[in-house]
């Protein structure tokens, strides 16, 4: 394989913020800001009603990011790029202000498995809300623009496709080492999964190659592309590995393939979202967000059993939206995620039918803690769920706070 040279020498992948928090891209994390933001909209950054929401943000996620700091040096001097690069709020100085996509997502409108297809789909490299002027030059020059995620997932539905399932998985150094410096040169998605299949196999040598990460924090702003892809449940990773031989899996290959030169971005254009909405919800991304949902689930609730029969009992085995009381389709729902700290008490459950279960799972169906229930624009127009009530009374043995904590982070 011909060495790769760099498109222009400071050629790296830069998604976010040059001062990388990578627990913010948590999703409840990123959302609970998100919602905070709304909240305070209009109000400069350093609001005190604001820095007391991120105080319980940060409280009610157990994050270990300073969150609030202080009103005048609050979380957004050098951590605002996530929410910006995003095309989430409004790079005006001093005031907050929400995208039409920022409220949205707030709001629930876009699901977070909408918004993660979205990221996926159409973020690009160089990125045209946290690359300045002189970098922005650089890659049109080029005649360069990445799609750093799609990239990603193609890379490993290839491997996956090519070399078999256990092989669908990117390590941070193979990003770094590999990738980065072939999307430079516009190499094709099936070269590069060669190239690291090869790399895996001992018979390329890349010691010759470019560094595309030469600074101190440059592994790391690589890295959290495969953070949001974890973050948002597109991949899981192996978490006994060491940092930068971590492997991120996709444990399901996709029909997706992107050349790392593609040119959309809705980051350019808010008026295209419905149009990519449309489009992220025909999407296989969703498809593999659910059924690692349901891998989780099997792997971890060690207690289901339990938790289902307590869970019925207490809702008189009836689901509390449809009322349907045939217990072969009845499942016991979490409302606090077990990987997000929820337990398996009667408490964090709601009895629901399938269906329901994977749409409340999925953000499709929202339940505030005084039972409103909000429906997601495609579940409003779905025939078969017009009947859904619009308020509900919750069992005695749930526990509002937690109805209140998903209604908040999730």
């Amino acid at each position: 394989m011909t060495i790769p040279v760099k498109p222009f020498p400071s050629y790296k992948w830069r998604w976010l913020s040059v001062t990388p928090s990578e627990g913010l891209l948590k999703a409840p994390v990123f959302l609970g800001v998100l919602r905070a933001l709304e909240q305070y909209e209009g109000e400069p950054f350093s609001s005190i009603g604001l820095h007391h929401e991120l105080a319980r943000v940060k409280e009610d996620t157990g994050t270990n990011i300073d969150l609030a700091r202080t009103p005048e040096r609050n979380l957004f001097r050098n951590s605002g790029q996530y929410w910006r690069g995003t095309g989430l709020i409004v790079p005006v100085s001093g005031e907050i202000r929400l995208t039409s996509l920022g409220h949205r997502v707030a709001s629930g409108g876009i699901t977070s498995d909408e918004f993660a297809t979205l990221m996926v789909r159409n973020t690009v490299l160089p990125n045209p809300q946290t690359d300045n002027a002189a970098e922005l030059k650089k890659w049109h020059d080029a005649d360069l623009r990445i799609k750093p995620l799609e990239l990603i997932i193609s890379i490993m539905d290839r491997l996956g496709r090519t070399f078999g399932l256990p092989l669908a998985f990117l390590t941070p150094n193979e990003l770094i080492k590999i990738v980065i410096p072939l999307a430079g040169i516009k190499t094709s998605v099936s070269d590069i999964a060669k190239a690291v299949q090869n790399f895996r196999n001992g018979i390329l040598d890349v010691s010759s190659w470019p560094d595309c990460a030469p600074d101190a924090n440059d592994k790391r702003l690589a890295r959290e592309f495969l953070l949001f892809l974890v973050n948002f449940d597109i991949c899981y990773a192996d978490e006994a590995a060491k940092r930068y031989d971590q492997k991120f899996y996709l444990d399901q290959v996709l029909s997706i393939e992107v050349e790392p030169d593609a040119r959309l971005s809705f980051l350019e254009n808010e008026e295209i979202i419905d149009d990519e909405i449309s489009i992220s919800r025909d999407s296989e991304i969703p498809i593999i967000i659910e059924r690692k949902r349901i891998a989780t689930s099997v792997i971890k609730r060690t207690n289901q059993p339990r938790f289902r029969r307590e869970v019925l009992s207490a809702a008189n085995t009836r689901c509390i939206l449809t009322n349907e009381t045939t217990t072969d389709v009845l499942e016991a729902a979490h409302i606090v995620p077990v990987e997000h700290g929820g337990t398996d008490l009667a408490g964090n459950g709601l009895c629901m039918r399938v269906d329901i279960h994977r749409l409340f799972d999925g953000g499709k169906i929202r339940i505030a803690s005084d039972g409103l229930v909000i429906l997601n624009d495609q579940i409003e127009n779905a025939v078969s769920y017009v009947d859904l009530p619009r308020n509900i009374i919750f069992p005695t043995s749930v526990h509002l706070a937690n109805i209140e904590w998903r209604s908040r982070y999730l």
